[in-house]
């Protein structure tokens, strides 16, 4: 048995998780610029839990959710790392597995409120419009058909976007 009484053969992630909590911290270096279409990383419902610290000083991080009927109850967190502070030209973009499965809830940009339209499956910390801070955050969970917004704050007024992706 492992710590807290849990079996040791994989079949969960409690043992080897960050600070006890379910899921990895996974750091994130994108090799080249990530779209809807061409991703970083495609996520599945077994990445639930994870948290993903994201580099976007040299390339654009793009990831896409699992299939809603299929992540029911799961929970993705998006941290931009302390290399992405003041980047001013690559993003970090989040769209649902389809365009009928949208991204819905509130965020804050420099103390702004940014509310996500209920026809948005992609949302982004997109710094065109102001420099990324580390830190900046995005913390999504799925009811099985679409995903919410738990938090997404970012330090730069108008860094937060939604809309429709770009899927071809």
């Amino acid at each position: 048995m492992g710590a807290l009484g849990n079996p040791m053969y994989g079949q969960n992630k409690y043992d080897a998780s960050a600070d006890g909590k379910i899921g990895e911290i996974v750091h994130v270096k994108p090799a080249s610029d990530g779209t809807v279409a061409s991703p970083t990383k495609t996520l599945t419902a077994s990445d639930s839990g994870n948290v993903y610290i994201i580099d976007i000083s040299a390339n654009t991080a793009a990831f896409v959710l699992p299939e809603a009927a299929t992540a029911k109850g799961s929970v993705f967190t998006f941290i931009l790392g302390i290399e992405s502070d003041a980047e001013a030209s690559k993003d970090l973009i989040v769209a649902s597995y389809a365009a009928t499965e949208f991204i819905m809830g509130a965020g804050l940009a420099a103390g702004a409120v940014f509310d996500t339209t209920v026809a948005d499956d992609e949302v982004s910390i997109d710094t065109s419009d102001g420099a990324a801070g580390g830190g900046d955050r995005l913390k999504v969970i799925c009811d099985g058909v679409h995903y919410y917004v738990l938090d997404f704050t970012c330090v730069t007024s108008g860094a937060i976007n939604s809309g429709t992706a770009t899927r071809s």
